[in-house]
């Protein structure tokens, strides 16, 4: 076998020790998680408040805009911050970590402009757009994950119903998922509920079932109508950002003529 010249084998082990020494190549997955999930945590909806936070370049149509955009990112290490506990956090639990810290910030910077909602929200992290109004992308590291989310800002916004709100009830928290009587797939859609825009409306069938209505200044009416029309008992859950449900029967609202008159006529 031929030996390589001398002078060639420091050449050679010098290239091995610098190769050594460089870093690991980066790890950056883009994953694509749940808006409605990551939405119906408690933090996330504190954070957010009675601001509107409407998902996709679509919601932004037609809206009375202010000029520019709004843009903030979310990071969260993956080391918990919880001194009970020393395991690292799942992917899962990091970006929404990281989702959380986002929207937080997208929020603040609406307040400090009194914008009436935050429209068209997209991922974007490093400028790579992702229009989804379902899930939100986000960019897990080996040390810290990232959720960056870009918005426009609404001068005025119509969220109006067209009738009174019921009052709240206290019967639960708006964002307490586990407290809405019906089955655990009932209340998955529940926790999607909170996400959609307003006039909102949800009920509970007294067989269990469920259904709602978006984005409708009639959604109250036309879900309890629908109630009716089936030849079912139902009850509000929810109207926009109140629980308005009763432990007590006699005092849920089960019917449309329960709501009153429309709100241009309480304002008369």
């Amino acid at each position: 076998m031929t030996r390589p010249p001398a002078f060639i084998l420091p050449a050679v082990a010098a290239a091995l020790l610098f190769a050594a020494v460089l870093p690991a190549h980066a790890r950056n997955d883009s994953l694509r998680e749940p808006i409605d999930k990551a939405m119906a945590k408690k933090r996330t909806r504190e954070s957010v408040g009675d601001l509107p936070l409407r998902w996709g370049s679509a919601s932004a149509k037609d809206v009375d805009l202010i000029p520019g955009e709004i843009e903030a990112t979310g990071a969260a290490s993956i080391v918990s911050d919880d001194p009970h506990r020393r395991e690292h956090l799942t992917d899962d639990e990091a970006c929404l970590a990281a989702f959380e810290d986002a929207v937080a910030k997208l929020a603040e910077q609406a307040r400090h402009v009194n914008a009436a909602a935050v429209v068209g929200v997209v991922s974007a992290f490093k400028g790579e757009v992702v229009d989804d109004a379902r899930n939100y992308d986000c960019h897990a590291g080996a040390a810290k994950s990232y959720v960056t989310l870009r918005g426009r800002l609404a001068r005025t916004y119509a969220d109006a119903s067209a009738r009174p709100l019921p009052p709240a009830s206290g019967f639960a928290a708006l964002d307490d998922v586990k407290a809405v009587p019906i089955s655990a797939a009932g209340q998955e859609r529940y926790a999607h509920f909170l996400t959609l825009p307003k006039p909102r409306a949800f009920v509970v069938y007294e067989d269990g079932s469920w259904r709602f209505y978006a984005k409708d200044p009639e959604a109250m009416t036309k879900a309890l109508d629908y109630c009716a029309r089936q030849g079912k008992r139902c009850w509000l859950y929810a109207a926009d950002d109140r629980v308005v449900w009763s432990a007590d029967v006699d005092k849920r609202v089960g019917t449309a003529a329960q709501l009153g008159g429309d709100a241009k006529d309480e304002h008369q």
